[in-house]
């Protein structure tokens, strides 16, 4: 003692940030390796939530206090790893609150608990550093105890369960489920979190920051490019608009329409696929013209949704025995 493991020392006191380079010097580096400045903001989402992230030195297009709350309350579920750390030592309170048959728990028991009651118990001024920050855990999670157990959950204690008893409660929104869909594909709803969010680097946004020399709409040139202006009443998108409506029939729908209708139907889950592919391929196409210079025709646009739309419906809908939903598909040419 010490040695060393993953190349960060094993020791009994604490350690430094500088002992822990080493580890995340390995993490970055595997991150890295694997493209993540290449991937659509989707795959990043899925590789922060499976490793982490590298260091990140642009300007955030979301606040991060944003980004971690739950994806139903308008964040993208990303977990604060300070509020996780917490809720992981809180597995050995809880490991002593239930007396657990453990060599190291009848340690503590010996040592420093001894008879005293573990709720209200205080570690003494020479403890040690990792017994002093599980008593400090302790008494984050105490209110969640009664009799020693944990009333949070019929289950008992879990990470997860304690996590979320840490994470302050927010309002639950709507338009999640218009985002967060199983039909849409994850690049569309990443598109759409960012709308809804206004996340999105309009040229309105740019021009306040001196970032570009005006803000006229890349796609029109008639007006301000804002998030409203871009999406709905832009002459590019009003035309997308208008061929997709004499695809699936009725209006374009808005988010509004979408969150007063009835979510368990196929009709509606067609249009929300819909509606994120439209906003991801007009977003896609207003970033094309910006650096490339150069763009689709609205009705090849129309063209690429309505492919993308199709095939994702035929994955969904295997077997459909509702005739009013198998005429509506036949006249959008799906079956």
């Amino acid at each position: 003692m010490p040695f060393r493991y993953l190349g960060v020392p094993i020791k009994a006191g604490r350690l430094t940030k500088l002992e822990c380079t080493a580890l995340t010097e390995k993490m970055v580096a595997g991150i890295r390796g694997l493209g993540a400045k290449n991937l659509s903001y989707a795959g990043r989402l899925t590789l922060i939530n499976a490793d982490g992230s590298p260091k990140y030195h642009r300007v955030p297009l979301v606040p991060w206090d944003k980004v971690t709350l739950p994806k139903t309350e308008g964040g993208l579920g990303i977990k604060k790893a300070d509020m996780w750390n917490i809720a992981t030592v809180g597995k050995l309170v809880d490991l002593i609150y239930c007396k657990a048959d453990r060599l190291w728990i009848k340690w503590i028991n010996d040592v420093y608990i001894k008879n005293n009651d573990w709720h209200s118990y205080t570690p003494p001024a020479d403890a040690t550093w990792v017994w002093k920050n599980i008593c400090k855990v302790k008494e984050k999670l105490k209110n969640g105890y009664v009799d020693s157990i944990w009333t949070v959950s019929p289950k008992g204690y879990s990470i997860k369960s304690g996590y979320e008893w840490l994470s302050p409660a927010h309002i639950h929104l709507d338009w999640s489920a218009l985002v967060w869909n199983s039909w849409n594909i994850p690049k569309h709803s990443m598109t759409t979190w960012l709308r809804m969010q206004e996340g999105m680097n309009v040229k309105s946004k740019l021009a306040r920051l001196d970032s570009c020399a005006d803000d006229r709409c890349i796609l029109c040139q008639l007006q301000p490019e804002t998030v409203e202006h871009f999406f709905t009443t832009c002459v590019y998108s009003s035309k997308v608009h208008s061929y997709l409506v004499q695809w699936y029939g009725g209006c374009f729908p808005t988010v509004n329409d979408f969150v007063a209708a009835a979510r368990n139907n196929i009709q509606w889950k067609v249009k929300v696929a819909m509606f994120n592919a439209f906003n991801y391929s007009i977003w896609y196409q207003r970033n094309n013209a910006r650096v490339n210079d150069w763009l689709l025709r609205p009705e090849k646009v129309t063209a690429r949704i309505e492919e993308d739309v199709k095939r994702k419906i035929k994955q969904k809908c295997r077997a459909i025995d509702d005739q009013t939903v198998l005429v509506w598909l036949q006249t959008m040419e799906v079956t």
